[in-house]
């Protein structure tokens, strides 16, 4: 196993979005080229070594320190206001080409330039250009998942980009470069002075604009970048001389906890009310399966969902026809499908344990299970 597999975020689990990713990046599914490779090459200039000796040299020092191939094209245009770099990536192809702006060269030096180039390939290595984009969407639940997704896409990278250079400092130099478009003439590198920056935004509860932005905090990925830093099995598999603070899973967990304070738990909330909805209807027609909503099903129901939504429920069923009751349950699942895989198991097991319970033929029951865990998409 690759040390760039090892260590990726574990919220960075594309098995959640029902993604199945290539056993090998590398690897041809389609004979597919960049939509914009032509573009590129008549209007940005390739990164050979007899045209950008020092950039070659970063992407050279890259791939050695990453133990990967190279299939990737590299090049430079001129844009002299943003600083960015990007992987542009077909989700089905073997290669991809990454794009360095002119600005984000002129202000990095060469360790920070590798971090930067290291961060986009591991984009291409995470194939992270296979999972859906948010803006494709107009289910808010699955929006604000897959926006989810794409920062935690952003952690698995950044320690790639750390890896990449074998520079800690030179990582978090390159963010903070990146963010304040500054150069060293202007910056002073006490990076806990940084920090005092994240708990006062923490304090005042955070900037809950960032839920809907792709990437985390600069703040938060600094933090995040550190913390990995003093992980066990970094300082193991690299032989620092350091003993770790903690394990990588608990690294993992206070990240996702931090950036949770920063864009707050509106994602979570939504998850957990929709998996609520899915087994409070899912509850209805396992116990509908025979046409009938018994007393000792009725009582069941209250058990697990409370005395106020049972007697919603009472009434909602005296009013509502078969058919309403079905689009309800139709409805409410076709929601739930959006949810991520460990959500989706949880509803589907939980139901499960009603079919030993619920009152009618037990053929019929496991067929309702069947069936509503064809329409979760599992």
């Amino acid at each position: 196993m690759n040390n760039l597999d090892k260590f990726r975020y574990s919220y960075d689990d594309p098995t959640q979005l029902n993604i199945s990713l290539k056993k090998d990046p590398y690897e041809k599914v389609n004979d597919l080229k960049s939509n914009n490779l032509n573009q590129l090459l008549s209007t940005s200039v390739k990164v050979t070594k007899e045209i950008f000796p020092d950039i070659n040299k970063a992407i050279e020092n890259v791939f050695k320190r990453l133990k990967i191939e190279n299939n990737l094209n590299f090049f430079v245009t001129a844009n002299h206001i943003q600083t960015q770099a990007m992987c542009s990536a077909m989700p089905l192809g073997n290669s991809a080409e990454i794009i360095l702006t002119s600005k984000l060269i002129e202000l990095l030096n060469g360790e920070e330039l590798e971090s930067v180039i290291a961060h986009e390939v591991a984009h291409f290595y995470y194939q992270h250009a296979l999972y859906p984009q948010a803006n494709s969407s107009t289910n808010r639940i699955e929006i604000l998942n897959l926006l989810n997704f794409s920062r935690a896409a952003e952690i698995s990278a950044d320690r790639i980009g750390f890896l990449g250079c074998g520079s800690l400092e030179a990582s978090l130099r390159a963010m903070l470069k990146i963010t304040s478009g500054l150069s060293d003439k202007y910056l002073k590198f006490n990076f806990s002075s940084y920090l005092d920056q994240l708990r006062e935004l923490k304090e005042i509860k955070g900037d809950k604009n960032l839920l809907y932005s792709t990437h985390p905090n600069f703040l938060n990925r600094m933090q995040a970048l550190i913390w990995f830093s003093m992980s066990n099995e970094y300082n193991n598999n690299f032989d620092t001389g350091k003993k770790g603070s903690f394990d990588l899973k608990e690294a993992d967990e206070k990240i996702n906890e931090s950036i949770k304070k920063v864009i707050g738990d509106e994602v979570d909330y939504s998850n957990k009310d929709v998996v609520s909805r899915a087994l409070m209807w899912g509850s209805i027609d396992i116990f509908l399966s025979d046409k009938k909503f018994s007393k000792k099903e009725q009582e069941l129901f209250k058990k697990n969902f409370g005395d106020k939504r049972t007697q919603s429920m009472l009434s909602f069923m005296k009013m509502a026809n078969p058919k309403s009751i079905q689009v309800k349950i139709d409805n409410t699942f076709k929601e739930a499908s959006t949810l991520l895989k460990k959500d989706k198991e949880n509803i589907i097991n939980e139901l499960s344990k009603l079919v030993k319970v619920a009152d009618g033929d037990q053929s019929s029951l496991k067929n309702t299970i069947k069936k509503l865990k064809t329409s979760i998409k599992l």
